[in-house]
């Protein structure tokens, strides 16, 4: 999992609150956090914004296990 999404989930957030606060496109943002999308400097700042984590952390891969509690990963490959 992406450290986006982790943070998101962190959060409580689902992908439309988080298309509020970034103006990007719910069917983008999960693209994004799938790694299938390309995310340009442009969405990556809006997004660490939103996320409030560096712009560089946005794409780490983290362990399935942080996820908050309730998480059930995707059992489809990237």
């Amino acid at each position: 999992m992406l450290r986006m999404k982790l943070e998101r989930l962190r959060r409580g957030w689902s992908l439309t609150q988080l298309c509020v606060r970034t103006g990007i496109e719910p069917a983008s943002l999960s693209k994004i956090e799938r790694g299938i999308w390309p995310c340009g400097p442009g969405w990556r700042k809006r997004i660490a914004q939103a996320l409030e984590v560096p712009e560089e952390a946005l794409f780490e891969e983290v362990p399935d296990h942080e996820a908050p509690i309730g998480y059930r990963p995707s059992s489809s490959p990237r």
